[in-house]
């Protein structure tokens, strides 16, 4: 961020303005350059997984077919391991959100018809060069007038009926593959893209050529991908059912028309990621508002970096809901050779920048927030700060070497035992996390009657966190007392580990469980994780939803002791426990990317004398009986920084709340783009103020706004 520089105003209504510096520095200790290789250089050891190529599923010259029917014999495991279920008959939805994996070996596979990915199936490729599919110049059905995926996100329930991808798909997957469109298919796109939490493209190379789109639509986390070419490089909705996309350290290059291009509320958080040779690198359509946040972005090679709507040309802009609702911010970034880095549609109101840093927001802004110096200014501002310099040092760390990954069932038959078969199998996961540096955890059911407690330098990596899951003996007097929490997983303090790809559930009558303690340090690394799905209700009503009958207490989901580093991809729903993240006692510098707090009673998000965070795409809920929830409580706090926030609450909540985010003796606080506001029962799903003092009484009414500083 930059520290307290007077912005320029550059339309009418801006004002020169300080702007408060949050201090924040990269998350790792040893940044890493990004190589853009293969993330998993062999196969991994998961005996589940379905592998093209292997006997009934056998690659000819053409591989639509045998892929399809890996992706559908992977979907059927899932279905039939119920693993992954979590909509069994719940709105009407039968048994089957499952899902599995599907191991792609290295080469390269023609296909020539769309492959369709089922909920909760992923694709992961291996090898030391990726796999590569190509889609055969001239396909039958991709010249036409309507675009056609090559690769297709879809729900596809037991008996039910098939869609595209919706808020009722959790956890597929498309990672470590690259894919080719062969010339002659203009309308070709290489995916779609939908879901609702834990859902990835990771490690893609997409090669679009005169194709049409990169990526259509978009879910959660978009990461380390490269789209070439094409019309469009990414086509952007609202995520489902409504949700953030996290762009992380990606780029897109020589698009014809735009490189992003975002349509009805799409919320994108764009981080480290290039934008280059293409004449636009993000548009909106017409007559909708945006919310774009852009951090350590470089647009290189752009006649027009940004086109966005004028905010009092939106349809209903008399509603300053709807007015502020348009809300742009591109900080700590890079222009080079972008002439106009924002223009205004209607106005054509144009704002240049020369080669080198800025910081800038669109939209309106509330500087010294919560004070009585508070004030307010719509409109452009922009600072030119540093010259041109490196933004794009990743702060994500790579996984091991899966030659280096010990499975625990290799383990456990060395130990002479087994495990997954409903026992205890904490002491085999202990042994192998006492003795070995990397260990893997294959798709399945594993009990922990106790704290599983990694060294310094552990990593316990799975594929899949909806299927591979760790669970807490129901009822267990270890963690029967609530006032001695103890934890599923445990990290040492100051570690450096990953734990990645797990699910983490620690059952109903457990009332001092903690899914995970996390206070490993700088370098370290959390990242697809879920906990158990649970929407809390009172005890006079039989679920929190049609279907969801469970009814528990635990202590805290995800908690951070004095730890940090990167945490990403989580989904935290375990709706009977205090709340669904836990910081408390932290400095270390961290950066927490596309996080899912949802489903509690009384509050989502908590932050306990922590500094030094960012938060990327950080998205709340409030459902129907959990209406009196808190999206955030931040307590003895200083500088943090929220960029493009969802706290969204469901059309269905029973009632209205005082406000979203409460402040107790916080300072050098930033919010940049925040999503408070829906047009659905407003009166209740629309917060009483965004932000709250809980002392001072003070608040900041607007449920929405581009820039919010509290000093």
């Amino acid at each position: 961020m930059l520290s307290r520089r007077h912005f320029t105003g550059l339309a009418a209504a801006a004002v020169a303005v300080p702007f408060v510096n949050v201090g924040i520095q990269p998350a790792a200790a040893h940044p890493e350059a990004l190589g853009f290789g293969s993330a998993y250089d062999a196969r991994p050891p998961d005996p589940t997984g379905v592998v093209l190529g292997s006997p009934g599923f056998e690659v000819g010259a053409d591989a639509t077919e045998a892929l399809q029917a890996a992706v559908d014999e992977a979907s059927r495991r899932g279905i039939a391991n119920k693993l992954g279920d979590i909509l069994g008959g719940a709105r009407d939805f039968p048994l089957g959100d499952g899902g599995g994996v599907v191991f792609v070996p290295p080469g390269t596979y023609n296909l020539s018809a769309p492959i369709d990915v089922h909920d909760s199936v992923r694709i992961i490729g291996f090898g030391r060069r990726r796999p590569r599919f190509v889609l055969a110049p001239n396909s039958p059905g991709y010249a036409g007038s309507v675009p056609r995926d090559v690769f297709s996100f879809r729900r596809r329930p037991v008996g039910g009926p098939v869609s595209y991808a919706n808020n009722d798909t959790f956890g597929s997957g498309l990672i470590n593959v690259d894919i080719a469109i062969g010339s002659g298919n203009p309308q070709a796109i290489a995916v779609r893209f939908g879901g609702a939490q834990l859902c990835l493209l990771q490690d893609l190379d997409l090669d679009v050529g005169d194709g049409w789109a990169g990526i259509d639509h978009n879910a959660n986390l978009i990461q380390r991908v490269r789209v070439r070419g094409g019309a469009v490089g990414l086509n952007a909705y609202a995520a489902s059912a409504g949700w953030p996309t996290t762009v992380l350290d990606c780029r897109f290059t020589g698009q014809r028309e735009t490189a992003v291009r975002a349509n009805n509320d799409a919320k994108l958080v764009l981080v480290r990621t290039v934008l280059a040779g293409t004449p636009r690198g993000v548009e909106c359509v017409p007559a909708q508002f945006l919310h774009l946040y852009l951090h350590g972005c470089v647009l290189e090679d752009v006649a027009e970096g940004i086109v966005m709507n004028d905010s009092d040309q939106l349809p209903g802009a008399t509603d300053p809901r709807i007015r502020n609702s348009n809300q742009l911010n591109l900080v700590d970034s890079v222009v080079r050779r972008t002439p106009t880095v924002l223009t205004l549609a209607q106005s054509g109101r144009r704002t240049s920048a020369r080669d080198g840093g800025i910081d800038l927001s669109y939209g309106l802004r509330i500087t010294d927030g919560l004070s009585a110096r508070e004030a307010r200014a719509d409109g452009v501002v922009m600072v030119q700060g540093a010259p041109d310099r490196d933004v794009l040092t990743t702060d994500v760390p790579e996984l091991p070497s899966v030659s280096t990954w010990v499975s625990v069932a290799d383990v456990a038959v060395r130990m002479g035992r087994t495990i997954g078969t409903g026992g205890d199998d904490l002491p085999v996961f202990q042994a192998a996390v006492d003795r070995h540096e990397n260990v893997f955890v294959p798709i399945g059911e594993y009990v922990l009657a106790g704290t599983l407690r990694l060294r310094q330098n552990t990593n316990l990596i799975g594929l899949h966190p909806r299927q591979t899951w760790l669970r807490t003996p129901d009822g267990t007097p270890y963690f029967g007392d609530p006032d001695r929490p103890r934890a599923l997983v445990e990290t040492p303090f100051g570690g450096r580990n990953i734990v990645h790809g797990l699910g983490l559930d620690t059952a109903r009558n457990t009332p001092g469980a903690v899914n995970i303690s996390w206070r490993s340090g700088r370098g370290s690394y959390l990242a697809d994780l879920a906990t158990q799905f649970v929407k809390w209700h009172p005890n006079d009503v039989p679920g929190g939803d049609p279907g969801y009958t469970y009814r528990g207490k635990h202590k805290y989901g995800i908690w951070v002791r004095g730890g940090g580093g990167v945490l990403s991809n989580i989904w935290s729903s375990n709706g009977w426990a205090d709340n669904g993240l836990l910081v408390e006692h932290s400095s270390v510098p961290t950066s927490a990317y596309e996080l899912s707090i949802e489903h509690h009673q009384h509050r989502e998000v908590v932050l306990r004398q922590v500094s030094g965070w960012q938060f990327f795409g950080l998205q709340t809920e409030d459902h129907i009986y959990g209406w009196q929830s808190q999206a955030v409580e931040l307590d003895r706090c200083h500088h943090l920084l929220f960029g493009n926030s969802v706290l969204f609450r469901v059309a269905t909540v029973l009632g209205p709340s005082p406000y979203g985010v409460g402040l107790r003796d916080c300072h050098d606080i930033v919010f940049r783009g925040t999503r408070g506001y829906r047009d659905k029962t407003p009166e209740f799903t629309q917060w009483g103020a965004a932000v709250a003092d809980v002392r001072s009484r003070r608040v900041v009414p607007e449920p929405e706004f581009a820039v919010l500083e509290i000093r």
